[in-house]
């Protein structure tokens, strides 16, 4: 990668607003058409590539966007080539069209072949998680690694499938602010919105600028989602498993039985963090992800800067 798209890459990262992006065009000299884009299947995919080296994907949670891993890409891209999508729908990759957990592998997989990134190591919280596995199930050729981050296999149980059509129904009616309201106090360790207020608005932030059509089609390809338990024994690739210790949702029991069923597993567990491990521990999951990327680096066939 140029000094110049490198460059651009890491500029694109801190975009919040219209005015932020205005901003940083001009002062880089930078045009709309100059933005890291790829179209795909009808839809226009944003995502920040930084860094050279063998590449590793970082797939956001729901309904967040990529800037949820800036703590890592900051870090990891001074070794790797560290790319954030934001998926269908989200962040600044506009779609009003609904979307799988499947077809969301699909765009993911067409994205990275187009700017030439695979093979990859392949990372993903929560629905990135539920993504990640549907592309390894799917696409297992492209993938050196994978890292599931505060996620499960399993499909959703009959209450679970219940609760998300509550939500459906929420965000109808309430808009984007009542989910990040609901789901806020759930995502983090329950000091965190007392002893961390700034990670928390970050989160609500991202949540509330998640447009509800969005959280509509992506509640509803997680209550559709089959389940991937059986497909765990036949991951053929090195996996590293992250899960917080306090992490309410998919807690440590949840990982543990990953582990137990993928064959080439490790398992590390987040002290002090609930489901927003990458947000709570930055620095614990990035020496988790860094020694697994040393450890998977004699699968890598591509050279340094090659891209």
């Amino acid at each position: 990668m140029s000094d110049r798209s490198d460059r651009r890459s890491v500029v694109t990262s801190s975009i919040h607003s219209v005015q932020d992006l205005l901003f940083l065009l001009l002062a880089d000299g930078l045009t709309f058409k100059d933005m890291p884009t790829q179209t795909t299947d009808g839809a226009t995919l944003f995502f920040t590539d930084q860094g050279s080296g063998p590449s590793l994907v970082l797939t956001h949670g729901f309904p967040l966007d990529s800037r949820m891993w800036n703590a890592q890409a900051a870090e990891l891209s001074n070794r790797y080539r560290v790319i954030c999508p934001d998926l269908r729908g989200f962040g600044q990759s506009k779609s009003e069209s609904p979307f799988t957990i499947e077809s969301l592998a699909d765009d993911l997989h067409a994205l990275l072949t187009k700017i030439e990134a695979v093979p990859t190591v392949l990372a993903g919280l929560s629905m990135g998680g539920y993504v990640a596995l549907a592309y390894a199930r799917k696409y297992g050729n492209d993938l050196r690694g994978l890292i599931l981050v505060d996620t499960k296999a399993d499909a959703d149980t009959g209450e679970g499938k219940a609760n998300r059509d509550k939500m459906v129904a929420q965000v109808r009616e309430s808009g984007s602010k009542a989910i990040a309201d609901a789901m806020l106090p759930r995502l983090v360790a329950p000091d965190v919105p007392r002893t961390r207020p700034q990670l928390a608005k970050e989160l609500r932030s991202m949540m509330e600028s998640c447009p509800p059509k969005t959280i509509e089609h992506a509640l509803l390809a997680m209550r559709d989602r089959p389940d991937q338990t059986a497909s765990l024994g036949s991951v053929s690739v090195p996996t590293l498993i992250i899960v917080g210790d306090t992490d309410a949702i998919t807690p440590p029991s949840v990982a543990q039985s990953m582990h137990d069923r993928i064959p080439a597993s490790q398992l590390a567990i987040i002290r002090g963090a609930g489901h927003m491990t990458p947000m709570e521990q930055p620095a614990q999951v990035n020496q988790a992800i860094r020694q697994f990327m040393e450890t998977v680096g004699g699968c890598f066939v591509s050279a340094p800067g090659n891209h």
